[in-house]
């Protein structure tokens, strides 16, 4: 009789346990997340500026890389420029301060900012920096 007592408190316990992680992914829409998402030089709409995935459209030559990732685990990735015109990947991490808002903070000291992103189709996503 006390194991059937005790057996339906311990699934709860687990539970409710299992309900308080914190998981950084809690906020990344699967169509955003583990994707490399690149600047693709259109024009903007409502201060929102337009990415596309590596791939699916042609880069305007001399307009530089810019572009960025976000991973489930709550790192970020920033695409740039750097000094030698190559490629420079810039490490950081992210948190989720409500749909759609990402607090990001990059590991080469400049300050950390806030990502919006609206998610248009597969391939395309707006994006804002403040």
């Amino acid at each position: 009789m006390r194991r059937l007592l005790f057996a339906p408190l311990v699934l709860l316990l687990l539970l409710v346990l299992g309900g308080c992680q914190d998981r950084a992914d809690a906020g990344v829409p699967a169509g955003i997340a583990g994707k490399d998402w690149f600047y693709a030089h259109l024009p903007e709409e409502k201060g929102l500026l337009t990415y596309k995935l590596a791939g699916t459209f042609e880069p305007k030559g001399g307009m530089g890389i810019d572009g960025f990732r976000l991973e489930t685990d709550g790192s970020f990735v920033r695409h740039t420029q750097g000094p030698d015109d190559a490629a420079l990947d810039v490490p950081g991490t992210w948190k989720s301060e409500g749909p759609g808002k990402y607090r990001i903070s990059l590991r080469n000291g400049q300050p950390a900012f806030l990502l919006t992103l609206e998610l248009l189709d597969a391939e395309t996503l707006r994006a804002r920096e403040n």
